[in-house]
């Protein structure tokens, strides 16, 4: 097997010109999980442009731990930061810091009760049209409430809502955008090609509608008791406020990424309960004894373990940041192997989340393997990242899609609906088509 540098292995396949840009759009979840077979550091092409994927969890944690070394960068970086703006998500290490303490008490425990609160009254209306034996489309009901209950958290003022309207409807044309102009070279993104053009007309929609959110909220001068209101009198340690790109980035940040993510997780959660009755009967005793048939509460949390693993073990199985890149910011080192500066690695929570050597019988759903005396290994499962860059979000996530499944679960019991499984679309997140459920409201439940 040929390589370019000493311990770094050339994946096989790549094709003149294009490399294995064919295998990576056409199903890139397959591809990735080839590429631990062949070496630890192994190197693909993107067209002309080469990049390493890091295999191994211990490495790839040096990569996540090391992040004035590793720093955030690559093509799929540059084109959240494009997508978005210079927020926390794609933010350089000498930026980090900064934006990470401007943003951190937003998600303090004291917030995320606050936020709670919101969740469950959001809850309460997200089966609200279910009916008794008729099918459901997962992913629509999820995005819609996912977008509702996020939208909420970051803006209440009234004038915000045509900003939520329209960054809900360009959402999916911006996460296609970003994994395909990631992957093809940028004289392919400069073309008129419908799908750069969807691209970029939908993130200039919701860019121009965050910013005039923003100034709205500038001119009311009114607390809000939102993450909007927060970051406008937020002050930096020199004193200074933060700029309206500043502000601008994060919150698109939080909410294109919050919403997606949390919408994926969900609908993969609710698939992978019919596919596996036996964990949702488990799971529907636990919730009938801390629920009843009423909606979760942040005070519940403690005592819904299974629905909380039940989430832990989706997030493994379909990992919402599914692949992501860095950039050695100076010569590195892994596993010996010497990593020129301005090198693309790219790592994939997918990847190690699926390999047998780090997580026993990967493809199977078990709660299970997340009880406590459970042994696993370190940095093999890293569905939020690490480091100093870990998602500042993680907690929030978790804590809505808990509260979300346990209350359906008590109310509802729900099956597959269509025998063949989901389609999987890989953009930003691991985007699932076709999940259609059957609902059966239980004795006593409303709906």
């Amino acid at each position: 097997m040929a390589t370019d540098h000493e311990g770094i292995t050339q994946a096989p396949g790549a094709l003149p010109i294009v490399g294995h840009l064919i295998p990576l759009l056409r199903d890139p979840l397959r591809f990735l999980k080839t590429l631990s077979a062949h070496g630890d550091l192994v190197q693909i092409r993107l067209g002309p442009q080469k990049a390493v994927v890091v295999c191994r969890p211990e490495l790839v944690q040096q990569v996540l731990l090391h992040d004035r070394i590793y720093d955030k960068g690559g093509p799929i970086i540059e084109r959240i930061g494009n997508a978005l703006g210079n927020g926390l998500a794609s933010c350089p290490h000498s930026a980090h810091r900064r934006q990470r303490r401007s943003l951190q008490p937003a998600f303090s425990r004291a917030c995320l009760r606050e936020y709670a609160a919101i969740m469950t009254e959001q809850i309460d209306t997200l089966t609200i049209n279910w009916s008794d034996g008729r099918t459901v489309d997962v992913a629509e009901k999820m995005y819609t409430f996912a977008s509702d209950t996020i939208a909420r958290t970051l803006f209440t003022a009234p004038s915000a809502a045509p900003a939520i309207d329209t960054v809900k409807e360009c959402l999916p044309d911006i996460f296609r955008g970003i994994y395909q102009q990631a992957v093809l070279p940028p004289s392919v993104n400069r073309l008129p090609l419908p799908s750069n053009v969807r691209y970029k007309r939908a993130r200039g929609r919701a860019w121009a509608e965050v910013s005039k959110t923003i100034s709205l909220y500038r001119q009311d001068d009114e607390t809000h008791g939102d993450v909007l209101s927060m970051l406008l009198k937020t002050r930096d340690d020199e004193g200074e406020a933060l700029g309206d790109a500043e502000i601008h980035a994060q919150i698109m940040t939080l909410l294109v990424a919050g919403i997606e993510s949390t919408a994926v997780a969900l609908t993969w959660a609710m698939h992978l309960l019919c596919q596996y009755p036996d964990v949702q009967e488990r799971l529907r005793t636990e919730t009938a004894e801390v629920l009843g048939t009423r909606t979760a509460t942040w005070d519940d949390l403690p005592r819904l373990d299974l629905a909380r693993r039940a989430i832990t073990e989706t997030l493994r199985l379909y990992p919402p940041g599914w692949i992501l890149t860095r950039t050695t910011a100076t010569e590195a080192r892994l596993a010996d192997v010497v990593i020129p500066p301005e090198t693309t690695l790219i790592y994939s929570p997918y990847l190690i989340h699926h390999d047998a050597r780090f997580n026993p019988r990967p493809d199977f759903f078990d709660p299970d393997r997340w009880l406590p005396e459970q042994q696993h290994v370190r940095g093999a499962f890293i569905p939020f990242g690490g480091g100093a860059r870990k998602c500042i979000g993680d907690n929030y996530a978790m804590t809505l899609a808990t509260l979300a499944l346990s209350s359906i679960v008590t109310r509802w019991r729900f099956s597959s609906a269509d025998e063949q499984p989901p389609h999987i679309e890989p953009r930003m997140t691991l985007t699932p088509h076709g999940v259609q459920v059957r609902a059966e409201c239980l004795q006593g439940a409303p709906g």
